[in-house]
């Protein structure tokens, strides 16, 4: 029996493992509080932007982010979380709404969750606006906890979120683009913020330096991991199951990880083709030719195993908290990570 399954702790059922909404089911109500903050907080007294706000929360989304904040104050103070954690579950929570909606705008996307996007409808300037809602709202709530830690440590980490966001935007077309370049990337505009989430649930709820070190270097590992399946998604997934615009990054020649490899390891004259589709920008039309080469030179496989790497890492590191029925979702959440098709 491995460390992280106790005999004292039942595992997640089987059944359970295979959807987020069953991994999350034993933290429903904390999730529905922070629904609630969320709706408290970004209200508005006018009618238009109360219903953009609608049309952003109506994307749903996995809400990973917030659950990470109550799953790793439970793991280190099993007896439950306080309404800070739910409140900074919904800052968070925004934060990563506001990146969305900019996200949407930078990569041309025109569905996300099954939905248009914000500036498919209202155009560029109003979705850029309600993004700097999103982020003004977060900011306010975290000012107004009676501690400063949420305020100080996440305004530090939008701006490391932000810095991630250029780097990418300035290296699209750069067919050199290393992968110690790329790592940084994904480091900065996606981990930062569920190694932050992780920590701040568990600092809140009072764990001690270990841990707090801990589900925080597990956020991290979740989060690289959680791109880089992105990332592949984007490459080879069917948008009617991820639900949101693919094909983005082979569209705006952002390199990703498989592509990193496949241009690294490729037969010299496939490679050299590949290399001149994107370089003419002719990435979204011949994306079912890059999409074939990249499989059969193992590409996606490689990208895959550096993900399944990670979160191997990230499950290992879970043996710092005490063993709980908590720690097993988080455990089984990694797992998740690996699964998901969206």
């Amino acid at each position: 029996m491995s460390a992280l399954e106790p005999s004292d702790a039942p595992p997640v059922p089987a059944s359970d493992k295979t959807t987020l909404a069953g991994l999350l089911r034993p933290i429903a109500a904390d999730m529905e509080r922070v629904q609630s903050v969320l709706a408290e907080i970004t209200q508005s007294p006018a009618a238009y932007v109360e219903g953009l706000v609608a049309h952003v929360r109506g994307f749903g989304g996995k809400k990973l982010r917030p659950a990470l904040v109550i799953l790793s104050g439970r793991a280190v103070a099993p007896g439950g979380v306080g309404d800070v954690h739910a409140r900074v579950g919904a800052v968070v929570e925004l934060i990563h709404s506001a990146t969305l909606v900019h996200d949407d705008i930078l990569d041309g996307a025109m569905i996300r969750r099954m939905r248009p996007t914000l500036h498919s409808i209202e155009g560029e300037e109003i979705s850029v606006l309600l993004g700097d809602f999103l982020l003004a709202s977060a900011y306010a709530e975290a000012a107004a906890l009676e501690d400063n830690l949420a305020s100080r440590y996440l305004s530090k980490v939008t701006r490391i979120v932000c810095q991630g966001e250029m780097l990418q935007i300035h290296n699209r077309g750069n067919l050199e683009l290393t992968l110690e370049s790329y790592l940084e990337i994904i480091e900065k505009k996606t981990a930062v913020l569920y190694a932050a989430s992780c920590e701040c649930g568990a600092r809140y709820a009072g764990g001690d330096a270990a841990a707090v070190s801990a589900l925080h270097d597990y956020g991290m590992g979740l989060g690289m991991a959680f791109q880089i399946v992105d990332d592949v998604l984007d490459l080879v997934g069917d948008e009617a199951v991820v639900g949101k615009s693919l094909g983005t990054d082979l569209a705006r020649c952002k390199l990703t990880l498989p592509i990193i490899h496949f241009l690294r390891t490729a037969p010299s004259e496939r490679a050299a083709e590949v290399r001149a589709i994107l370089s003419e920008g002719r990435g979204a039309e011949e994306a079912g030719r890059i999409r074939a080469a990249v499989i059969a030179n193992g590409s996606v496989e490689h990208a895959m195993e550096d993900a399944r790497r990670r979160i191997g890492a990230a499950i290992d590191g879970l043996a710092a908290p005490a063993p709980s029925d908590t720690r097993d979702v988080l455990a089984a959440l990694a797992q998740y990570t690996l699964a998901r098709r969206r």
